[in-house]
């Protein structure tokens, strides 16, 4: 197993989808989160219908919206433009905030090992320029690692590639399994004890719950208020 294997990978979704979630067993993709009971919707309706209609071309296929996404890092720029969106008002988006929304954490590993069909993308899976791959061989080069570790990823002059390719995801087949995650991580204590209170509901286990503000842009958003 490579080094890049065992790396952490990362989807969130907001506190209010939980509970259904964990009836669910599973986070499921965005095709088929109607029927999974999604209630708080966090993401642009028009993003989410793009990834509808672009086409993976890999097996197992299909659309982009098949796929359960994991960013390779967290304090993505999706994180960062829905901090953006609270601090502006932006109308007609989510304006809730990253406060309520929960990190799922598992790992390349994980996946790999539990036989799941995936796909990673090398960027922004709505750019016409990303590729993708499905050979465990290829991820060491295929995702740029050293951006990923980067605290700040904003394109530049020298490099306007930059924000793409933070935005690479590990796409899961229709449904990744709660058994494999590693654990969950929330923006302070009071979102900590929510979601422990509702997995001791669900009759769940879980490995950690750990309470990382680092990992969203909570004084971007509040910046306001």
């Amino acid at each position: 197993m490579s080094a890049r294997e065992k790396r952490l990978i990362y989807h969130f979704t907001h506190v209010d989808n939980l509970a259904s979630i964990f009836r669910d067993g599973a986070l499921t993709c965005d095709a088929g989160a109607p029927s999974a009971g999604l209630v708080t919707e966090v993401g642009a309706l028009a993003i989410k219908q793009r990834r509808r209609s672009v086409t993976v071309p890999l097996l197992p296929g299909g659309t982009v919206g098949d796929y359960v996404p994991f960013y390779f890092a967290p304090r993505s720029p999706m994180m960062f433009k829905i901090a953006c969106d609270r601090r502006d008002a932006v109308s007609n988006l989510y304006q809730g905030g990253a406060r309520p929304l929960v990190y799922v954490v598992s790992s390349i590993a994980s996946v790999v090992g539990a036989g799941l069909p995936w796909v990673a993308s090398d960027g922004n899976c709505a750019s016409s320029v990303t590729t993708y791959t499905s050979n465990e061989a290829d991820l060491d080069s295929h995702v740029d690692w050293d951006l990923m570790d980067a605290t700040v990823w904003k394109s530049t002059d020298q490099d306007p590639d930059r924000r793409r390719r933070r935005m690479a995801e590990l796409l899961v087949h229709h449904r990744f399994p709660l058994d494999l995650a590693l654990g969950w991580a929330v923006s302070d204590e009071q979102m900590a004890l929510r979601v422990r209170q509702l997995i001791d509901a669900s009759g769940r286990s879980v490995r950690f719950v750990e309470v990382r503000p680092s990992w969203y842009y909570l004084d971007l958003e509040e910046a306001n208020t």
